[in-house]
């Protein structure tokens, strides 16, 4: 089964989920312990944009189909 993907769609959910992520993930939660070198270093922010990159794949080859 070929997966066909929205390469628009999948470039800007995947912006749009990587910045929630860096946002309520971190900013939002880790409010009062707010360190911007721990939400930005090289290993939390691959985890970021590794999730931000599955979620976009997910929701760019989602494809709904219509019923009869």
């Amino acid at each position: 089964m070929k997966t066909k993907i929205n390469w628009k769609k999948f470039i800007i959910s995947s912006i749009i989920i990587f910045i929630a992520f860096v946002f309520i993930a971190d900013v939002i939660i880790d409010f009062k312990n707010l360190d911007w070198h721990k939400i930005f270093g090289f290993e939390n922010l691959f985890w970021k944009i590794l999730a931000a990159l599955v979620g976009a794949f997910f929701y760019s080859s989602y494809k709904v189909e219509k019923k009869n």
